[in-house]
This record gives structure tokens, sequence and C-alpha cells, in this order.
């Protein structure tokens, strides 16, 4: 089925890039940039040849895209309507996530497309309901019990199982995956201080919690993958 779908995708873009090319033939105006080297708009197909050609690595590319424009922002468009916008401008996150927040839901769409996988929490609700969310969390994370989490739990972490696998690493000569090592050690302690459950991943017998965090990460890359579908209809069908 998921084959079908990317078939079906596929075919539908090269539909399109037909028309393109039809299109081209009879109207000349160049593809011109956004903001100097940005996102490069085409003639009524507008960023989505650029979107479904580098979607594959669209941190890369976004980052890519972000550093070489004037504004540190770019606009996502076609069919003449816009699709979206990303920005790494200091002064307009700021602006989003502080000065004007209230004015930047994450909206409908971002809520249904995580929602079976983070619920409703703080990460993925807007107005009344994030509001008590927060309250919430203000009063579970404030400054005096993170300082005892870090210096209780994330101290045994750190002695008891970070420094052991570098110490072994480095007596028996042996390259470590320090990313992979790193996010052992991130998830072990989130679960402590969110759940009060010791996951294990780093070292120890930890093999459901490892079994758990893979898990994790799949269901993470799967729900984030949703945000990459030219048709959105397709993704909800997929899923």
């Amino acid at each position: 089925m998921a084959m079908e779908l990317l078939s079906f995708e596929s075919f539908l873009f090269f539909f399109l890039l037909s028309l393109y090319v039809v299109y081209l033939h009879f109207n000349t105006t160049p593809k011109k940039p956004i903001n100097g080297k940005g996102l490069k708009v085409y003639p009524l197909l507008g960023t989505l040849p650029e979107f479904l050609m580098n979607r594959h690595c669209f941190l890369d590319w976004t980052t890519e895209i972000l550093t070489n424009c004037a504004t540190n922002t770019a606009v996502f468009q076609y069919l003449g309507m816009l699709q979206g916008v990303i920005t790494a401008n200091p002064s307009n996150v700021e602006h989003m996530l502080k000065n004007n927040f209230e004015n930047h839901p994450k909206g409908d769409q971002f809520i249904a497309l995580l929602e079976d996988f983070v619920g409703r929490g703080i990460f993925n609700s807007d107005g009344e309901l994030w509001k008590v969310q927060r309250k919430t969390a203000n009063h579970e994370f404030n400054t005096k019990s993170l300082w005892s989490f870090v210096m209780q739990n994330v101290t045994v972490e750190i002695n008891a199982r970070l420094v052991p696998i570098l110490e072994r690493a480095s007596e028996m000569a042996r390259v470590l995956d320090f990313q992979d090592i790193l996010e052992r050690f991130a998830f072990d302690n989130v679960c402590k201080l969110a759940f009060d459950v010791d996951p294990g991943c780093l070292g120890g017998d930890g093999t459901a919690g490892a079994d758990f965090m893979r898990a994790f990460e799949n269901a993470a890359t799967l729900s984030s993958g949703r945000f990459m579908y030219a048709i959105p209809i397709l993704g909800k069908i997929k899923r």
C-alpha cells in the first residue's frame, strides 16, 4: 500500500512537471530566487519543485537556504498560495515565541499530524489547554527541583554509566558513536525526570529500555515525515 502511494505521488509529480515544461515553452519568465540566494520560485509551481527534490534532506537543505537568505527567512508557496514560512532570524523567533506568542498557534493541521504520537500535551496544544499545561510544568519543573534532579540523578548517570563507558573505550582504544551515547544518556535522564522511570539505555541491562528508545525514535521519524508530503491527504491515507 505504501509503495503504491509513493508511486502515485511520483506519477503526479512527473505529470505536473510535464505540464510545467509545456508552460515554459510558451512562457519565458525565468525562475527567480527569494532574498538573494534563497528559495527559487518557478512559474505556476512556485517552490514545489525544490521542495520535492530536497525533502529527503530537509534539515540540511533548509539550513543552507536560510544561511544564504538576507533575512534568514524563506517562504514556501505553490499554485499562488502560501504553504509555509521557515526562519532562523532571532528577531522573528523572539516575536513568535515571546513578544506575540498568542498570535502564532501551532494550528489544527500541526496538532492533528502529531496527536497520535504526543497527544495533546504542552508540545501539541494551543490556547487555554496550553496555558494549563504550562502552569503544571512550571510547578513541576521549578528551578529548585531541576537543580535537585541534576545534582542527584544526572550525577549518578555520569559516574555510574557514562564515565565507565568512556574509560573502557579508552583502555581498549575503541571508537564510540558519541551521538548514540549522548542520546541514550539524555533519554535516561528525561525518562527519570518526566516519569520517574529509569530505562537504563546507557549501560546496565536496559534491553527493554533500549528497545523503547528505538521505538520512540521510529515514531518520531514517522510522525515528522508527515510534514514532508506535498499532498497532505496522501499522508493521512498512508497512516
